[in-house]
C-alpha cells in the first residue's frame, strides 16, 4: 500500500508527526512517502520507515501562481497513491494533497483542522477536537482509515513505546571531529554524564536564560560529580560564547558545539545522556529518538485559541519529564534551576543508572 504523508513544516511538528512511523511500519507493509518543505527534510533523511522524501521549497512555491503550477506538475508526476494523509490541517497542506492523485485523501474535520477551510479538500475526515493532545491527533488522522488498523486496532499506548527506540530516525557520515569528541568522552576511565543545553527556539519566550542554565549546571555537577555540558546553538553564536564562558568560570567541563545540520544533530542526540530546553524542535527530536530529556513549558493551561502562545498545555505534552512556568504570562525564564534539577533527580536519574552508584 502506498501512502503519502503531508507535513510540510515546522521542525517540532515534523518530528512529532514522524514519531508515528514506527507504529505504522509495525502495522503493515506500507510504502511511506513524505512531502516536506526542503528546510526540514534533513529531519527525515535516512529514516528506515520512509521509502521516499518529496522535498520542495513549498513555502516559496505556495506564494505564487507559477509556484502552485509547479507543485501541481510535480504532484501529478508522482503517480497514484492508495491514501494521502494531511497531518498539518492547513489550507496550504490541503492544496498540496489535492494536487496528488489518490483514492483516499484523509484530513481533520472542520472543527479539528487548524484552518477549518482545509477540511473541504478531504474525502475522508477525522473528527477530533483541535485542543486534543498532539499525539492523539496525529495518531487518529494517520491510522483511522487504514483497513489493517480497523481490523486489529492499535492504541496510542501500543504505538508510542516504539518511538522511544528511535526507529524513525537515523544519520549517516558524521564528521571526524564530532565522532572523535564523543568517542573520547565514552572511553574515559570514568565516563562523564553528558548534558545538552538548548539555547534557542523559534520565539524568545521559549528560550531559557543562560545564567539559569549555569546555575542548573552547578547543581547537576554537585550531585553527579562528573558532568560534561554541551551547548547547542543555531543563530546566536555570541550567546553560546557567553554560556561557555559562564560554565568555564565555574570550573565546569563544557563544549560549545559547532553549528550542526540535521544529520549531525541526530548523532549528537544519540550520544548525550540528557537534553534540557524549551518546548522546541530539538527537544522534541530528543524525545522522539528516545533520549532522556526535560522540556520547559510556558504556562498556557487556560487558553484555547489556535495561536502558538494560546495553545493549551495539555495539547502539547509529549510524556517526557517537564517543568511548567508558574508565571502568569507565556514564558519559561521564570522557571528556577532548582525546579529543573528536582525533576532530573526524581524522574531521570534512575533511568541513567546513576542513582545506585550515588547511594553507595
Amino acid at each position: 500500500m502506498r501512502i503519502a504523508i503531508i507535513r510540510l513544516s515546522a521542525f517540532g511538528d515534523v518530528v512529532i508527526a514522524s514519531s508515528m512511523l514506527a507504529g505504522l511500519k509495525a502495522l503493515g507493509d506500507y510504502r511511506i512517502e513524505w512531502f516536506v518543505d526542503e528546510r526540514f527534510s534533513g529531519i527525515l533523511e535516512h529514516s528506515p520507515c520512509i521509502t521516499k522524501i518529496h522535498s520542495l521549497p513549498f513555502k516559496k512555491l505556495l506564494k505564487s501562481i507559477g509556484g502552485l503550477l509547479e507543485i501541481r506538475r510535480y504532484c501529478k508526476s508522482c503517480g497514484e497513491f492508495d491514501m494521502v494523509v494531511d497531518m498539518q490541517g492547513l489550507i496550504k497542506s490541503a492544496i498540496v494533497g489535492k494536487c496528488l492523485v489518490s483514492k483516499k485523501f484523509v484530513g481533520f474535520s472542520k472543527d479539528g483542522a487548524r484552518e477549518g477551510f482545509a477540511s473541504y479538500f478531504y474525502t475522508h475526515k477525522v473528527s477530533i477536537p483541535y485542543d486534543s493532545n498532539i499525539l492523539e491527533r496525529n495518531f487518529s488522522v494517520l491510522f483511522s482509515y487504514l483497513k489493517e488498523f480497523q481490523a486489529n486496532p492499535f492504541t496510542l499506548e501500543r504505538v508510542m513505546p516504539l518511538h522511544s527506540q528511535g526507529l524513525g530516525f537515523s544519520y549517516h557520515f558524521i564528521t571526524e571531529s564530532l565522532t572523535s569528541h564523543f568517542s573520547a568522552l565514552n572511553h574515559m576511565e570514568e565516563k562523564p554524564y553528558t548534558f545538552l543545553f538548548i539555547l534557542e527556539a523559534s520565539i524568545k519566550e521559549k528560550m531559557y536564560p543562560i545564567e539559569k542554565y549555569a546555575k542548573l549546571a552547578q547543581l547537576l555537577q554537585g550531585l553527579l560529580q562528573n558532568c560534561h555540558f554541551h551547548i547547542l546553538w543555531n543563530e546566536d553564536k555570541d550567546r553560546a560564547d557567553s554560556m561557555l564562558t559562564l560554565l568555564k568560570k565555574q570550573g565546569l567541563k563544557a563544549t560549545q558545539l559547532d553549528k550542526l545540520d540535521f544529520n549531525s544533530l541526530k548523532f549528537v542526540l544519540r550520544q548525550v545522556d540528557c537534553v534540557i530546553g524549551g518546548d522546541t524542535g530539538v527537544t522534541h527530536l530528543a524525545w522522539a529518538m528516545g533520549t532522556h530529556c526535560i522540556t520547559l513549558y510556558g504556562n498556557n493551561t487556560e487558553s484555547s485559541g489556535k495561536n502558538m502562545r494560546d495553545t493549551k498545555l495539555s495539547r502539547v505534552l509529549l510524556g517526557n519529564p517537564y517543568v511548567v512556568s508558574k508565571g502568569t504570562n507565556f514564558e519559561i525564564e521564570s522557571i528556577e534551576p532548582r525546579e529543573i534539577f528536582e525533576v532530573f533527580k526524581h524522574n531521570v536519574l534512575e533511568s541513567l543508572g546513576a542513582l545506585e552508584s550515588l547511594q553507595e
